[in-house]
């Protein structure tokens, strides 16, 4: 016959008595005590802690599973597993945070919060869908016109009233006045298109590649010629 140790409960005071090798959640349960776990025993879950009170010494010490969990901090917490939790002697726990009554109210307080948020779910029929798929592509179309026609305004608006008061012009046209160009000097230089004077030293980077190129489309010329008369000697 296995031996049996006497662990005392907290707040109740009430005795029982547990297996040698038989880990905490498993024994009380046997006992008709209440303790909370969502994982059935595999060290996953965390919610059958316990808080040992007194008889630390006669607890087996806690499985990697279990210090995964809850890490190296018994000394500072006084926490373990019931379910990996195995006794060596007498000891007293407490199970405060273990209430059947607490915990069945926030199981239905959670399913009834689903089942009302599924109420609330719209099923839309198809006419339904059509009309608000309609509804929006008249919203779109309207809203495309309306671009357009602010595009066409907007369009050399400064060429349109020239006397016209801007200071007080909305921020769509640019506040009246007649937008900025943007320097295209490097776009200019590199499509060898120059709509404006280039400055000294962009002057000088172009002529030096100009060159540059002149000088290899020569060489070019060379080498073909070369090619072409040592062609023909040999034939």
């Amino acid at each position: 016959m296995s031996k049996t140790y006497k662990v005392t409960l907290q707040p109740s005071g009430e005795v029982v008595e547990v297996e040698e090798g038989k880990n905490l959640l498993v024994a009380l349960r046997e006992q008709n005590i209440y303790i909370k776990s969502s994982c059935g025993g595999h060290a996953t879950c965390t919610d059958c802690i316990i808080k040992i009170v007194s008889g630390e010494d006669y607890i087996t010490p806690p499985p990697f599973s279990e210090l995964k969990l809850l890490g190296n901090v018994f000394h500072i917490t006084k926490e373990r597993l019931a379910c990996q939790t195995c006794l060596t002697g007498d000891v007293t726990i407490d199970i405060t945070k273990h209430d059947r009554v607490s915990d069945e109210a926030k199981l239905k307080n959670k399913t009834s919060n689903f089942s009302k948020k599924k109420q609330h779910i719209k099923i839309r029929k198809e006419p339904d869908i059509k009309k608000i798929r309609s509804e929006r592509a008249d919203e779109r179309a309207k809203e495309a016109i309306e671009n357009l026609s602010k595009a066409e305004v907007w369009k050399k608006h400064w060429e349109k009233n020239p006397d016209a008061d801007t200071s007080n012009a909305p921020k769509s046209l640019a506040g009246g006045k007649r937008p900025k160009f943007f320097d295209t000097d490097k776009v200019d230089y590199e499509k060898n298109d120059y709509t404006r004077p280039l400055s000294a030293e962009k002057q000088k980077l172009r002529d030096e590649r100009l060159e540059t190129e002149k000088l290899k489309a020569e060489n070019d010329k060379k080498i073909i010629a070369s090619d072409k008369e040592y062609k023909k000697f040999r034939e």
